[in-house]
């Protein structure tokens, strides 16, 4: 039970370091995200043998990263190149060096339909959006075709959702951030299928 602590404190500190060097954006829900991601890495994965491996770290830097998007994302209604671009380099890099280069065919596949619907009606998926598009798509393939498409659906899905009860609550014009239900969805999607 001490790894738990362990894991929380570490999200924790990561998510107050994270929250400094993005202060332009004022995430301040970030510190909290982090804790919970660092909770819900070790909660999921923490019980297994490699516990203290590779697998565990990965999930914490993932769910940091996740953090970081969705604070700004929420804040800001914007995924800045400052957090998508270098996610559009590393996560295909560590793909292709873990020997998991197909799951590309997914971020280049949700990459094109994000593109597609952006440049069609502009206003359902930012340009933030369709960068973090590669990124999760590439991540959601690592559940296989069943993790992608669970992740590929419920974001939209969820952010749909969370539109129609803002119009439903007296704001039908409020722009609903999406990153966060690509990162949630990115997420349980890839967890649940690695079970």
């Amino acid at each position: 039970m001490w790894s738990l602590g362990v894991a929380v404190t570490v999200g924790a500190v990561a998510g107050v370091v994270l929250r400094v060097a993005l202060r332009r954006w004022q995430p301040r829900l970030l510190p909290a995200l982090c804790v919970l991601g660092s909770g819900w890495a070790w909660w999921r994965f923490g019980e297994s043998p490699d516990a203290a491996s590779w697998g565990l770290i990965t999930w914490c830097v993932l769910t940091w990263w996740f953090a970081a998007l969705i604070a700004v994302d929420l804040r800001c209604r914007r995924l800045p190149n400052v957090l998508t671009v270098p996610g559009a380099v590393v996560v295909p890099a560590v793909l292709v060096a873990t020997g998991s280069a197909q799951a590309l065919l997914g971020g280049g596949l949700l990459f094109g339909i994000y593109l597609v619907v952006h440049l069609g009606a502009p206003r359902a998926f930012g340009a933030g959006d369709v960068k973090l598009a590669w990124s999760v798509g590439s991540i959601a393939c690592l559940g296989g075709t069943a993790g992608w498409t669970v992740a590929a659906l419920a974001a939209p899905v969820a952010t749909a959702v969370v539109g129609s009860i803002a119009a439903v609550c007296g704001y039908p014009g409020a722009r609903i951030a999406h990153g966060p239900s690509m990162c949630a969805a990115t997420l349980l999607a890839v967890a649940a299928a690695t079970t």
